[in-house]
């Protein structure tokens, strides 16, 4: 049996146009995310526009100075100081009643550049988040906070959450009261104090999620022809007839065809990961994820959610990997099943929803639109199904998991029930 299923790998990776393809696909991955690193821009203290290695060490080194655990008395004392700051020379009421390009215009007269430039750090856009609404400025937030609402951080995280499922997507989805309650319930396991600090590597490799995409063509590429070859080549005729033609071999052929798609899938995986924790830093995986964004109500570290993100990629990998063992094995025309993969991969990332809540959460299944760290964490994306509720991560996980134990006995069957013409 082993023999077999080296002898089938050995035909995966010899073939030239899969080879190619799958070789050729690594070095756009490590291209890709070489880029991603080469153009990482950002502004210093000096006005200076950094690229490169240089702006992730800015980023980093801003981050780093305001690393800690976010407490009550932490959150009272900044937002106190950047009250301060911000009202220095300017009325609170004056920016509250202000439009936004009004209030913009008014705090850029008012101060320097070095101070400006401090009332839009990042850490403090980040830390009025649970009062802001609509598109106010950090300053405008601040102006409408007295001084006792810091106190109430963590009840102003929850009540964004109560507001983002009143929303109900833009207006497009009505939450039911099992969502709801789901939602709610997950919000309140997430365990408090939160921690702020640099998770930059983490950050990165969830937000390079859909680049898995191309591996997971690769992988479609090289599968295509395991069933569909022999059809071709009209090799199936010896192949069905021989002793072992129709149970080790069919066995063999699949076992191969799945190891192939997760040694490929390891090799993206270590090029993806492997660059964004070398350059961004592999420091912060112990935060909580909710330093991407303090609306996250999953209780996972950066490292958890990173991983999970990643496992579902692999599930999908696998998922399709059987769905074109299945087209192999149905289908002559290798173009066919390529393209057929392919569509379902990209195409499903071109089609408009036009705010259609319902299209978009059947779009959301697919890797293109899935494979995002909004929509995996951040967009509240669940199934009801009466008082039972899925969400996104889990249901992606279910989906593809039942794809391929579906698929691989149907592709196994198919081929051994294929009449020789």
């Amino acid at each position: 049996m082993l023999d077999l299923v080296r002898f089938e790998l050995k035909k995966l990776l010899v073939r030239r146009t899969s080879l190619i393809a799958c070789a050729g696909i690594l070095v756009m991955l490590c291209g890709i995310m070489a880029l991603n690193v080469a153009q990482t821009r950002t502004t210093s203290n000096a006005d200076e526009v950094l690229t490169g290695t240089a702006a992730i060490a800015h980023q980093k080194e801003k981050a780093v100075a305001h690393e800690g655990v976010l407490d009550a008395d932490r959150v009272r004392e900044e937002v106190a100081a950047y009250r301060a700051l911000a009202f220095s020379k300017v009325d609170p009421a004056d920016v509250a009643g202000l439009s936004d390009d009004a209030a913009y215009a008014l705090m850029k007269q008012a101060y320097g550049e070095d101070e400006f430039r401090m009332l839009y750090d990042p850490y403090y856009v980040y830390l009025f988040s649970p009062w802001k609404a609509g598109a106010l400025e950090p300053y405008q937030v601040a102006a409408q906070l007295d001084d006792g609402a810091a106190d109430g951080f963590y009840e102003a995280i929850a009540g964004k959450l109560q507001r983002t499922l009143d929303n109900g997507m833009g207006g497009t989805w009505t939450y039911s009261d099992a969502e709801r309650a789901y939602w709610t319930e997950k919000q309140d396991g997430v365990g408090e104090p939160l921690a702020y600090g640099y998770a930059g590597g983490w950050s990165d490799v969830l937000a390079c999620l859909g680049f898995f995409a191309f591996a997971m063509v690769a992988v479609c590429i090289a599968l295509t022809p395991v069933f569909s070859g022999e059809y071709q080549d009209r090799t199936d005729a010896v192949l069905l007839s021989s002793r072992y033609g129709r149970s080790k071999l069919v066995a063999a052929k699949i076992v191969a065809a799945l190891a192939f798609a997760t040694a490929y899938f390891a090799l993206a995986t270590l090029i993806i990961m492997g660059i964004a924790l070398a350059f961004f830093g592999a420091e912060g995986g112990d935060l909580p994820v909710q330093v991407l964004s303090l609306s996250i109500p999953y209780d996972l570290t950066m490292a958890e959610a990173t991983w999970t993100a990643v496992g579902i990629a692999y599930l999908m990998t696998l998922g399709l990997a059987g769905l074109t063992l299945l087209l192999s094995s149905k289908l002559r025309s290798q173009l066919a099943i390529f393209a057929a993969c392919a569509a379902l991969i990209f195409l499903t990332g071109m089609i408009p929803s036009g705010g259609n809540a319902v299209l978009l959460h059947a779009l959301y299944l697919f890797p293109i639109n899935g494979l995002n760290d909004q929509v995996l964490f951040n967009s509240l994306v669940s199934y009801p199904v009466g008082s039972f509720v899925i969400d996104l991560v889990g249901l992606l996980a279910c989906v593809y998991a039942l794809v391929l134990a579906a698929c691989v006995p149907l592709a196994a069957c198919a081929f051994r029930r294929h009449q020789v013409v």
